[in-house]
């Protein structure tokens, strides 16, 4: 049938509430046009029992917790789990479209062979015990070569049970290198690191500050755990709970966050650590900051001396001399008054948050940015307090033990001596794969993930990707990545497997959902994670002995054992038991609704999981872990770390025993080059978030909606800018920088810097379902070099130029 999407037909989809192909009883062509089109196949009214099946969202890292509602068989609704402290029933836009996922007409159907050339794969399908018999075989051959750690796995970039067991088994195997797509974190995480001294992910106790000043972190639409963090919005204007918290954006584009928060600091882009900074100075200058807890608590806010007598800038002494507001002001394009008023602001409402630099939720950012914001914390004594900036426990789980492959790190395939790094970061990937070095890579697993549409140097990854003698992917879907696969395995969705979640980044508790499959799995496809085990079984050894289950449901069962072992924690609960249990906790009673471990399996399958509901403030020793036992202003692991200096000083563009490279410090701003007089930042949209979801037609209709643009991908532009340029609203134009040029529908927005333009990310994919191949790729034409201090990829200094097509 022919099919025009538009705006007509996609309300007619969405009239009745439907988010997939699953959501009435007609036939499919009863529905709508746009029905139709998503499925090949024809939709028989749902009969039997009616039932509400526990589940967890599987489209982001924030695994909120699910009710499936089942008609007979079929899943025909989703909506939150009130239960699940994570989200309290709310859902996003993501969250909702899970349907449409499930019952996607595009879905592979059956593991797939590459029979063709990479550059030309052509795919046969094969059933999965000749799947499974080419990876043993692929595995067993590079481990009886006496290379095992030639085998390498690139993971999603959250922590969780799933990834806890990949990493075992790689460990088992012989291998280090257990890897993750990047991330918007790992900036802080990298700050935290070098402050504070730990690795375990960073916390923001939202609910409780009275404070909170973004320094162009997209809080709204996306980052770290977004229902969470927009239930913490509507507690901040929330009136009846006696007081009202203020929310301040500070980024250079008018973005939907910046339009809901109470105020938006609009400054030029890049500046973000000067301004940080120049509150600091503030803050020192008029005694705002809390004396007690920089005494006490930190290192390097007045200037020290060494052992050797050598004596050392302080960071007041940074602030002082060169961060004075006229030159902040001059810096940014902030007026001085207005970081007068937000550094007061902050200084005297406390408890208080600053997070940042700008960050989307793949992204990296700074570390000398994020610093200087994380610097903003300690001067308010922020750390580790009630409605301040904590650092997630670890949880009965992890056994107070590190991971098998961080005790193995220095000898991972992307280790570079040149870089602090923590963390498993997979950007640096490329170079060792086409270098050899420190050794080749021999074959390599992708669970569920795309490098190279995900990540900034992602054209690097296709180029490496053609040299590696053996990849497999799991996947849902046919991706840019998988398409350069020998071997595709179709990944069971959330709803057709067991899910689990642990807490995500910037969730405070210690958490871990769980929940049965909720429907039959479609298509013959597979939980990868049942997959690997079977592997590990097929391989012997210790990959065998290291993982004697079989199946992922017996190994999340032996983890409720660990709970059960700890004394501690509730099962999800109302409310109202929910602070019940808190209130004895804090009282230091412990009242379990279970006696046993399998009691306790039992209610956390039927609740949706467990969590530990009191965060214990005080714990000094192991929020902080550096080597002054305090948090350190001037960084002593940058101190120390001598491999590179005078690189590392000439790539900041400071002289090799300057101390500013121990400090935060504002980087180095970029020049446009000739001919490239616009700066290009991609961003993130909620529906969109992660770069996912653009297969998804639900989420595609809603993507743009602050400019009314869907279906497609926009550049951003000012009235201002397109006027001199001779571009109009919605004209197609070139977006092009000096790695090539993309082409997209031009809209016309105020809230655009005159200097820069902005393109979505998400859209763009070169391989996969017809509804995520639409659009372009911003990360194609950006730059993406790395920084000097963790190595991570850079995007902030891509300039381009736009005229019409």
């Amino acid at each position: 049938m022919s099919f025009t999407v538009d705006r007509r037909n996609f309300l007619r989809f969405t009239a009745g509430g439907a988010v997939g192909v699953a959501t009435s009883g007609v036939t499919l062509r009863g529905i709508s046009e746009l029905n139709a089109a998503l499925s090949s196949e024809e939709v028989r009214v749902p009969s039997g029992p009616e039932q509400w099946k526990p589940g967890i969202c599987w489209l982001c890292p924030a695994g909120c917790g699910l009710r499936v509602r089942m008609v007979g068989e079929r899943a025909v609704k989703i909506q939150g789990n009130p239960l699940n402290p994570m989200n309290h029933g709310g859902l996003c836009p993501k969250g909702v479209a899970g349907l449409q996922a499930l019952y996607h007409p595009d879905r592979i159907t059956s593991p797939l062979k590459n029979v063709g050339k990479r550059e030309r794969p052509r795919w046969q399908e094969i059933t999965w015990e000749e799947a499974t018999t080419i990876l043993a075989s692929q595995l067993r051959q590079l481990r009886d070569s006496g290379e095992p750690r030639g085998l390498a796995l690139i993971d999603r970039a959250q922590d969780s049970l799933r990834g806890r067991l990949l990493r075992e088994f790689l460990a088992s195997y012989g291998s280090p290198n257990y890897l993750t797509l990047s991330s918007g974190l790992d900036a802080l995480q990298a700050a935290v690191f070098l402050q504070q001294g730990v690795t375990q992910p960073v916390a923001y106790d939202l609910e409780n500050t009275r404070y909170v000043m973004s320094f162009g972190v997209n809080l709204l639409e996306g980052w770290g755990a977004p229902v969470s963090i927009m239930r913490a919005f509507g507690r901040w204007r929330d009136a009846s709970a006696g007081r009202r918290s203020k929310f301040v954006q500070i980024e250079s584009r008018f973005s939907p966050t910046a339009a809901k928060a109470d105020q938006w600091v609009a400054l030029r882009p890049g500046t973000e650590a000067a301004l940080a900074l120049g509150i600091a100075h503030v803050l020192i200058s008029e005694g705002l900051y809390d004396a007690t807890f920089v005494r006490e608590r930190t290192f390097g806010f007045e200037d020290w001396t060494d052992k050797s007598g050598q004596t050392h800038t302080g960071f007041r002494s940074l602030i002082t001399s060169e961060y004075r507001l006229n030159q902040v002001s001059e810096i940014t394009g902030v007026p001085p008054e207005i970081i007068v008023r937000l550094a007061r602001e902050f200084g005297q409402n406390r408890p208080a948050i600053a997070i940042g630099d700008r960050q989307t939720s793949t992204l990296t950012g700074n570390p000398y940015a994020a610093m200087a914001v994380h610097s903003l914390n300690a001067l308010v004594g922020s750390i580790d307090a009630l409605g301040g900036v904590l650092i997630q426990p670890e949880g009965p789980t992890r056994d107070g033990e590190q991971d098998s492959a961080a005790r193995s790190a220095g000898d991972r395939i992307d280790a570079r001596p040149e870089y602090l790094s923590p963390g498993h970061h997979v950007s640096r990937l490329p170079e060792a794969i086409l270098s050899g070095k420190p050794y080749p890579l021999r074959a390599l697993l992708l669970h569920e993930v795309d490098p190279v549409f995900a990540e900034a140097n992602g054209n690097a990854f296709r180029e490496a990707f053609q040299s590696v003698p053996f990849i497999a992917s799991f996947t849902t879907f046919m991706n840019d990545s998988a398409s350069l696969a020998d071997l595709v395995l179709p990944a069971a969705t959330g709803l057709e497997r067991w899910q689990e979640a642990t807490s995500p980044a910037t969730f405070p508790y210690v958490l871990h959902a769980v929940s049965p499959p909720a429907v039959a799995a479609r298509h013959g496809s597979r939980d990868p994670v049942d997959v690997v085990l079977g592997l590990a079984a097929a391989l012997g050894g210790p990959p065998a002995a290291a993982l004697p289950y079989p199946t992922f449901e017996e190994y999340l069962h032996k983890q409720a054992e660990k709970i059960f072992a700890a004394q501690t924690g509730s099962v999800f609960a109302p409310a109202v038991e929910q602070a019940w249990d808190r209130l004895l906790e804090a009282s230091g009673w412990w009242a379990p609704s279970y006696s046993s471990a399998d009691e306790l399996w039992e209610q956390m399958k039927e609740r949706g999981g467990w969590w530990e509901p009191t965060y214990y403030y005080g714990e000094w020793n192991r929020v902080c872990r550096t080597p002054s036992g305090r948090f350190e202003f001037y960084s002593q692991r940058l101190a120390a770390w001598s491999s590179r200096r005078k690189e590392f000083a000439q790539a900041a563009g400071l002289p090799p025993g300057d101390d500013r490279l121990s400090l935060p410090h504002q980087p180095a701003l970029p020049q446009p080059p000739d001919g490239y007089p616009l700066l290009l930042m991609p961003i993130e949209v909620l529906p969109l978030a992660g770069g996912e979801g653009t297969h998804m037609p639900y989420l595609q209709q809603i993507a743009g909606e602050h400019v009314f643009a869907h279906w497609d991908s926009w550049l951003e532009i000012n009235p201002h800018t397109a006027r001199n340029l001779g571009i109009n609203d919605r004209d197609l134009v070139w977006v092009e920088s000096s790695r090539g040029r993309v082409q997209a529908r031009a809209r016309l927005y105020a809230g655009v810097r005159p200097e820069t333009v902005h393109l979505p990310m998400g859209y763009g994919h070169t391989a996969g379902p017809e509804w995520q191949c639409r659009g372009v790729n911003p990360l194609t034409i950006m730059e993406a070099g790395p920084e000097p201090v963790a190595g991570l990829p850079q995007t902030g200094n891509t300039f381009v130029k736009v005229y019409r097509a």
